[in-house]
């Protein structure tokens, strides 16, 4: 009976000890990892990506479009010419899929393998070509690859191994052994493995495995922070110390260049004049101008500086179709830099209105773009911009801050010739929140607060129930020719800052809210009071000589 008993209790005594002690079978990684030799696990802020990156010629590639979503919203890629380009503050850099160099403002710059390779129809970028111009951290390993990036700048939690351990496949000691874990290695937590008090952590090794280690066999818990190595570049902008006071001038021919003096005349507040030059004339970048030397001279003469206008206001050529194309862009560009060397402009002023949004972007890109060059010449540039509000959002005024020198704001048209109802052009809460909107987004050194030297005369006919309504513009001294006609006295409308009028005449309801040096002494002091960079005045020789007394007191 002893015999017996001794027999089972060291075959019970064999089974717990074989119970107990911790498998020693290992699984080789290639086994675990499955994945093509020409392809790498790609491992994002701790977590297995959905997507394998590519590798070819010891060149590491992930898709264009993961690298936009995750690493560089910045980069621009043109779909239908397959050309990447990347702006810096000073460089334009153009790679072209599957060529083996890329471009540096034009500079050709040979390399061994490709940096964007078109793999099965999709485009796919050198993930060490864009570490320059990004930010993110990245390290690749073999056998298996995989490419580990964090790109997130946060505390993580983290163990010590506090003695040589293992990394199991399994949270279970019989589970095979994946790797080795030395005792201080650094252990990234993935999940507690269930509820509280289970004997094994999921974790991730500083190379990148996934596996379980016994909670005995690691420290206390603690935090680290993740840095960033990336040195965000800087954008020099070109700005004046005194406050400008841009006035746009009207040009639609060579003949109307010969009245700057008329414009300017008895005005010595404007410091910058904006003739509208220049147009987008060819889906090919192609542009027109009514430039002038002569112009030139005398403006800087009379102490003004010269930004030329540009606009998209034909018809016939598509914004989207020039601005979604590299090389339109680059035509573009090239050629508003050539104007401005030949005729000697101080800056340019760029006009781009009724943009899609799907062409939002190509905009954007163009602006970098021309920045690099204007910079590079010092042109002054600036951009016409509408009021910021949710659904103008795509013209991108945080950018836009960062790139060009200028942002002008169109703080007019608030109802405009296509107004479904009558309403003022500019009321003084329209231009407040201008104000509000445009400096939540950019600098207020870099923004110039356009407003209006015309109204509206607005018509309301009630045809068979329903009332239309129609406008024309008006100058100032037209708008006040027009009430005297009449016989109308306007009153002070302490809502919009503006004299307000209104009178019947033919069976038809007028009214009008005027612009005048009362409201624009209005805008003038928000303006002063926000500090902005200044003020730009749409258009010369629509205003009343009283303005420019209010201008000249309240602008400077």
């Amino acid at each position: 009976m002893t015999a017996v008993l001794l027999v089972i209790a060291v075959a019970l005594g064999v089974m717990l000890v074989k119970k107990y002690t911790p498998g020693k079978e290992r699984l080789t990684l290639s086994d675990y990892y499955t994945v093509a030799s020409d392809e790498a696990i790609v491992i994002l802020q701790g977590k297995t990506y959905e997507k394998n990156a590519k590798v070819k010629d010891d060149v590491v590639y992930l898709d264009l479009n993961t690298v936009q979503k995750f690493l560089n919203k910045e980069l621009y890629y043109d779909t239908k010419e397959h050309v990447l380009t990347i702006t810096t503050p000073t460089e334009i850099i153009q790679v072209y899929a599957d060529e083996s160099q890329y471009y540096n403002n034009k500079t050709k710059i040979n390399l061994k393998a490709p940096i964007l390779r078109n793999i099965d129809g999709e485009p796919y970028l050198s993930v060490e070509f864009v570490l320059p111009y990004s930010d993110f951290q990245y390290t690749y390993y073999t056998m298996p690859n995989r490419l580990l990036i964090w790109n997130e700048w946060v505390d993580l939690l983290c163990y010590d191994a506090k003695k040589d351990t293992v990394l199991r496949v399994k949270p279970d000691i019989k589970s095979e052994i994946l790797a080795d874990i030395p005792k201080t290695e650094k252990l990234y937590y993935v999940d507690a493995n269930g509820e509280e008090g289970r004997k094994f952590v999921k974790v991730m090794t500083e190379d990148g495995l996934f596996g379980f280690v016994k909670k005995s066999d690691l420290t206390d818990s603690y935090y680290i922070t993740l840095t960033s190595q990336y040195v965000e570049p800087e954008y020099a902008h070109i700005t004046r110390d005194e406050k400008v006071v841009l006035g746009w001038h009207v040009v639609t021919n060579i003949q109307a260049n010969q009245y700057l003096e008329n414009m300017v005349a008895n005005n010595d507040v404007l410091t910058v004049i904006s003739p509208t030059w220049f147009r987008l004339t060819g889906i090919d970048g192609s542009i027109s101008s009514l430039a002038s030397s002569e112009y030139v001279t005398k403006a800087h003469a009379l102490g003004l500086e010269v930004w030329g206008l540009i606009d998209n206001f034909d018809p016939q050529v598509s914004s989207y179709e020039v601005l979604s194309s590299t090389a339109a862009r680059e035509r573009l560009v090239n050629a508003l830099i050539a104007e401005a060397i030949k005729y000697d402009l101080d800056g340019l002023n760029i006009d781009f209105e009724e943009l899609t949004l799907e062409t939002g972007v190509h905009y954007v890109q163009f602006l970098k773009e021309l920045s690099v060059k204007c910079r590079a010449n010092g042109i002054v540039l600036s951009v016409d911009n509408y009021v910021p509000f949710s659904y103008t959002a795509y013209y991108d005024l945080k950018t836009q801050g960062k790139v060009v020198d200028y942002v002008v704001i169109m703080a007019y048209d608030e109802y405009h010739s296509g107004s479904e109802q009558a309403g003022s052009v500019a009321s003084i809460g329209y231009v407040e929140q201008a104000i509000k909107n445009t400096c939540e987004l950019v600098s207020n050194e870099q923004i110039i607060m356009g407003m209006p030297f015309y109204t509206r005369l607005w018509k309301e006919t009630t045809e068979n129930g329903e009332v239309k309504v129609s406008s024309e513009t008006k100058s100032m001294y037209a708008a006040e020719t027009e009430l005297s006609r009449y016989g109308v006295t306007a009153m002070w409308d302490e809502t919009t800052k503006q004299y307000y009028a209104e009178y019947e005449q033919g069976g038809s309801v007028y009214k009008m809210w005027l612009e005048e040096e009362d409201s624009i002494r209005e805008k003038l002091v928000r303006i002063a009071d926000a500090d902005l960079a200044g003020t730009a005045l749409w258009r010369l020789e629509l205003e009343k000589d009283a303005v420019w007394d209010v201008i000249r007191k309240y602008a400077k």
